[in-house]
């Protein structure tokens, strides 16, 4: 015991001893070279202990990057411990010589070093500890997932909220080079604008320079579904759309694009005496990824509250059938700050923000003329199911504009890089500037995307990686059209 008790003294003292000397080489190379952490060589003060097999820790800084690693995992651009079953992370060093010492067995929490680690020196995490569960590093501030550090050096996003999934953070930038490892776009050049996609696992997410010619792929083939008010596309799989009717009927309709019904989600007693569901979006809630149902029509301007339906986006059989599903669902109430508004468009921006955009025409319904342009109105992030909350208008569209027929329908980008507005004769995309939020979108000239040719037009929303676009509208049997990028 004694000799025991030795050893690990000892042990200390060359952790410290390394401890400290890799601060002092962390301070060099902050001068030198605006390093995260200095440089540090193999053979004089990189390593605290040689990364050993079969439970030694092991804990390297190489390149600047540091590692601390266990049961084979290793930091990206560096060398990390080989250490099998019993492997410890002790005083696994972090940026600027802090240090964090975490027990256990082969690493089993997956906690990593504060700043987490990146090649090229720099961290992939901008001021926190990584926190993850079974080795899947997820940084504070948006970070790479799949327990990868970010490459080119610079953090994978900023500044959202944790989506589905290990897909990364919603709402963020790429900045430099784009996380690996999960849901993330790579290299970051791919990306229009810089950014990744949201709520799902899509590799990149970009936006058309312009569209080709609507084809039709499907016809709308379930006999219940005759009165399509609202689609949305599912970011899990992205040849599932998420259609739903009008009025009261609180059920939404999963279907394959040519059509078939592969899922009916039935929402029990979501619907009030006055309710007319008209659009639907599937969007980030948290860290997962939800469906939006807008009980947001209301033909004469009469009602005295509204609501936004939500539940958890399922996955369905991959093969046709009617199998039902009843999940649990929130029901979130509001009122406009200015009186009662018709509406038929809902968004969901890829911070989770909410958005419901008006329809200004007769209060008859249906194909008619717009009265005016639409106005768009966003919700609070406060909502709850136990209060009404009001919703702040932010903008009025240019359009529906002269003898336009009325907005029907109203699809955010899955990255935010703009939105569709479809009207019963048009298709407008706003686009957001460069370098600017999604909202910045409202206040720019939209151009006209071809129209496709449909009996009632009424739900829109981009395909998952933001390339394209699927509408379909009311009636029976209602064709499903696709509009893809120009060649």
């Amino acid at each position: 015991m004694l000799g025991e008790h030795q050893q690990r003294r000892d042990s200390h003292r060359g952790i410290t001893v390394a401890t400290n000397r890799l601060r002092k080489s962390c301070i060099i190379g902050v001068l030198a070279a605006t390093f995260a952490c200095g440089e540090a060589s193999r053979s004089g003060e990189s390593a605290v202990h040689d990364a050993g097999s079969g439970g030694t820790s092991g804990i390297f800084v190489t390149g600047g990057a540091i590692s601390s690693a266990a049961a084979g995992q290793a930091a990206t651009g560096g060398r990390g411990a080989t250490g099998g079953a019993g492997a410890s992370a002790t005083a696994a060093t972090a940026t600027g010589g802090i240090s964090e010492t975490t027990g256990g067995t082969t690493n089993s929490t997956g906690s990593a070093a504060a700043g987490g680690v990146a090649t090229g020196g720099a961290t992939s995490a901008t001021g926190g500890v990584s926190a993850a569960t079974g080795g899947t590093t997820g940084a504070m501030s948006g970070a790479a997932t799949g327990g990868r550090a970010a490459t080119g050096g610079t953090t994978a996003a900023q500044g959202g909220t944790a989506s589905i999934a290990g897909a990364k953070a919603t709402g963020g930038h790429a900045t430099g080079g784009a996380a690996t490892g999960g849901g993330v776009a790579t290299g970051g050049g791919a990306v229009t604008g810089g950014r990744a996609a949201t709520g799902g696992t899509t590799a990149a997410c970009e936006r058309c320079a312009s569209y080709g010619t609507p084809t039709q792929v499907g016809t709308v083939g379930v006999a219940a579904l005759d009165s399509l008010s609202g689609l949305a596309v599912s970011r899990v799989q992205p040849d599932i759309i998420f259609a739903h009717n009008d009025h009261d009927r609180p059920v939404v309709y999963a279907l394959d694009l040519q059509g078939h019904e592969h899922a009916q989600i039935t929402l029990t007693d979501a619907g009030k005496s006055d309710s007319d569901f008209e659009d639907i979006a599937v969007g980030p809630c948290g860290t997962s990824t939800c469906v939006f149902l807008g009980d947001i029509g209301d033909n004469n301007a009469q009602r005295t509250q509204y609501a936004v339906v939500r539940f958890s986006q399922p996955t369905v059989p991959t093969t046709p059938g009617s199998t039902a599903m009843t999940p649990t669902y929130d029901r979130f109430p509001f009122v406009y700050e200015d009186g009662s508004h018709n509406a038929e468009g809902l968004m969901v921006s890829p911070d989770g923000t909410i958005y419901v955009v008006t329809k200004l025409a007769p209060g008859t319904g249906g194909r008619v003329s717009a009265t005016g342009p639409s106005n768009v109105y966003r919700l609070p992030p406060s909502m709850t199911t136990s209060s009404v909350a009001t919703a702040t208008k932010v903008a009025t569209l240019p359009v529906p504009a002269g003898a336009d027929l009325a907005a029907s329908a109203a699809a955010a980008h899955p990255c935010g890089l703009g939105f569709l507005l479809r009207t019963y004769d048009k298709i407008y995309e706003f686009t957001v500037p460069a370098g600017m939020g999604f909202e910045a979108s409202f206040n720019t000239t939209p151009k006209v995307v071809a129209m496709p040719d449909e009996p009632q037009s009424e739900g829109i929303d981009y395909r998952a990686n933001g390339l394209g676009f699927i509408t379909s509208g009311e009636g029976a049997g209602a064709p499903i059209m696709e509009t893809d990028c120009a060649p």
